[in-house]
């Protein structure tokens, strides 16, 4: 009896002594449409454990459409909007809505515009029907950026509204449209399938900010600590990417995340975003290209007055620079 006694003491101060384990912090996380390579990073975070690292769990919900995912966001439904177009939170800000831009995630746009097998150029889509994410949305403004640059006015084309890329390639295989913009790896399923690439729109609106992760301002409030710690994963999880040395795991993480059977078009998306510099490394938002785009929304009527720009951020969390 002694001995058991003396046992069970130490077995209890053993597990006294022992580190807590703490749970860790789940943060309801939306995305558009399905896996992609702009969430790259974040299944990086996710895979190499590093998000685990800091106490923090992502449930991470697919939502069809941009504007679903802002409305979810203000609605208190999603803590954190991963991956949006960077009107998204312009749009939301300039109605009232509590919601913010935490960082900015793809610092260039990286859609490639793609048509049917018969056009050549841009020049090419008078009269054609052209599909965009959405008429109030980032897709809207690259798309007149294009046209524009391209002698194409509103009028001399036909636009239609889907959701998100894979749903737009669809609708291009299809033959309902004439082209669309498509971001990696699709634009180049799309290639393979024998559609044209006639103009990347990097070389249109490289001084426009693509995406953003955006933040509920009532969780940013309650959860100041675990919002510092998520954006020094990003960093991390951005850092990692570029490091050539990681390519081919990445490619792996990817591959997962979206299902892929075939990795040769996810190295043409890791060789692509490399190339372009897609991937902000921390949450320095550059004022500059944020006021290039809210103007661009005011020359389009799709806002209708100018948003000041420290109205988009919360500078607790987020630094403003040139």
């Amino acid at each position: 009896m002694g001995v058991r006694l003396a046992l069970g003491a130490a077995l209890s101060c053993a597990l006294l002594s022992a580190p807590a384990v703490h749970a860790l912090e789940t943060i309801e996380t939306g995305m558009i449409g399905a896996a992609n390579s702009a969430g790259w990073p974040w299944y990086i975070a996710q895979a190499k454990g590093f998000f685990a690292e800091d106490g923090i769990a992502l449930d991470i919900i697919y939502v069809p459409t941009a504007s679903g995912l802002v409305q979810q966001l203000a609605a208190g439904s999603l803590d954190i909007v991963a991956d949006i177009g960077v009107v998204e939170p312009i749009h939301a800000v300039h109605r009232g809505a509590p919601v913010a831009l935490l960082r900015i995630i793809g610092q260039v746009p990286p859609y490639e515009v793609v048509a049917k097998p018969e056009i050549k150029t841009v020049k090419d889509l008078k009269g054609r029907i052209v599909c965009i994410g959405g008429l109030l949305d980032i897709n809207r403004v690259f798309l007149e950026r294009v046209m524009q640059a391209n002698g194409l006015k509103s009028g001399d084309y036909d636009i239609t509204v889907v959701g998100n890329t894979g749903a737009r390639f669809a609708a291009l295989k299809s033959g309902t449209i004439d082209a669309t913009m498509l971001a990696p790896p699709v634009n180049f399923y799309a290639e393979k399938a024998g559609f044209n690439n006639i103009g990347m729109m990097i070389d249109y609106a490289k001084d426009l900010p693509f995406a953003g992760t955006d933040i509920g301002r009532s969780y940013a409030a309650k959860h100041h600590d675990t919002v510092l710690k998520l954006m020094a994963v990003m960093d991390r999880a951005v850092a990692w990417f570029d490091d050539d040395n990681n390519r081919d795991e990445a490619i792996d993480i990817l591959a997962r995340e979206m299902k892929a059977t075939g990795r040769d078009d996810l190295a043409r998306s890791y060789d692509y975003l490399r190339k372009i510099d897609y991937f902000e490394r921390d949450n320095i938002v550059s004022r500059g290209k944020l006021q290039h785009l809210i103007d661009a929304m005011v020359a389009l009527g799709d806002i209708d007055g100018q948003v000041k720009i420290e109205e988009l951020i919360i500078p607790a969390l987020t630094r403003l620079g040139d």
